[in-house]
């Protein structure tokens, strides 16, 4: 079997931007599905796709890993900051589409050409970010509480809207924070104390304002405090974990192995957040979750995307043995769920893990038409 092409299809998913998906074609008919949403630029990562297209063209798909370490270069320029995010999103989303153009051509699901499942069914969190249009206290709160009705027992919350990085002195930044410490304040009352409540950061704040963030939001028992402080700021980052007396959690746009290396090697964080459409990719998102295990470090990927991306993280959670939790975007779109065959279902919080082949899902051709530009 040989690669013969690569197909791009841009879908409007809503106001925060569009989900990017890869179809990789084969002279055997069978073609895999991948994910390059959130690179930060879709222009220059459907370019980054369309230059790997080429250069994988008449390989062998069921080769995935060999094929990833000829596209890096044996971890090279995809990952060293020459192209950055969209490189290593390009990268992703074609190592998502030969995992499961490989599991097809065998008639077996992507987790047990990984080693096997560890469990049936992945446990996510609701993400609220994309889906609050209403950033008031009672936007989160209405938007939390209907992720519980919806089954979910951990969700998540961007609420500090008004603080903004580096701008630690001025006018404000105290009010700024305390808005969004109403927003959790409401959404925990929305929620009740059984469901467990996630907050990120967005790498806002600087070491002295984590600590009166961290003084603020103790009584509301956080399950995971996600980047306060710049991504870069690992050492400053290690001494919030060690002290700060909340779970802490990160990491989610960092490339490769060696991106991970000094946020594990510090502990940096409690738990890392590898993203299967930047990471590496499946192949690259093991990798990093085994370097985590070897330091005792829980690992929940970052994944506010489309339904391939989920899939793809799925199948990885799945073989993994110190996963703790999946990201999930709630309410973005209505018919997210019908975007993929068969639809994508969250019950009680939970996706199943497919036994179809592959990743278990074709992208749907009407849905995806209805909301989508198919590029060369």
């Amino acid at each position: 079997m040989k690669i013969t092409g690569l197909r791009i299809v841009d879908v409007a998913a809503s106001h925060r931007g569009h989900w990017l998906f890869v179809l990789v074609d084969t002279d055997a008919g069978i073609t895999g599905v991948g994910e390059a949403s959130q690179s930060g630029n879709d222009l220059l990562v459907r370019a980054a796709l369309q230059q790997l297209g080429q250069q994988i063209e008449a390989q062998d798909p069921t080769q995935p890993e060999v094929i990833w370490g000829h596209m890096v270069g044996g971890g090279g320029d995809v990952f060293s900051g020459k192209s950055g995010r969209v490189g290593a999103t390009a990268v992703s989303a074609i190592d998502q589409a030969l995992w499961d153009i490989a599991g097809k051509a065998l008639d077996v699901p992507v987790w047990r050409l990984l080693g096997g499942r560890r469990r049936e069914r992945i446990r996510c969190y609701a993400n609220l970010n994309r889906g609050t249009t209403d950033r008031s206290p009672e936007g989160f709160a209405r938007q939390a509480a209907a992720a519980v009705k919806a089954g979910f027992r951990a969700v998540k919350c961007t609420p500090f809207d008004e603080v903004r990085g580096g701008l630690a002195d001025r006018d404000g930044v105290e009010s700024g924070l305390d808005q969004g410490v109403a927003r959790l304040q409401a959404t925990r009352e929305a929620i009740g104390g059984d469901i467990e409540l996630l907050v990120d950061c967005h790498c806002r704040f600087d070491a002295a304002l984590t600590q009166r963030l961290v003084d603020k939001v103790r009584p509301l028992n956080l399950y995971w405090l996600e980047e306060p402080l710049p991504r870069d700021q690992v050492e400053a980052m290690a001494h919030i974990t060690a002290h700060c007396g909340i779970t802490t959690a990160g990491g989610e746009s960092f490339f490769g192995r060696s991106g991970f290396r000094d946020f594990i090697a510090r502990r940096a964080v409690h738990v890392i957040m590898p993203d299967v459409k930047h990471a590496g990719g499946i192949t690259e998102l093991r990798r990093i979750a085994h370097v985590a295990e070897s330091a005792q470090i829980p690992v929940a990927p970052h994944n506010p995307a489309g339904p391939v991306s989920t899939l793809a993280g799925v199948h990885a959670a799945a073989t993994i043995s110190n996963f703790l939790i999946l990201e999930w975007a709630f309410g973005e779109v209505p018919w997210r769920g019908e975007l993929v065959r068969p639809a994508e279902i969250v019950e009680d919080g939970y996706i199943a893990v497919p036994d179809g082949a592959g990743l278990g899902i074709e992208l749907d051709d009407v849905v995806a038409a209805a909301h989508a530009e198919l590029l060369a």
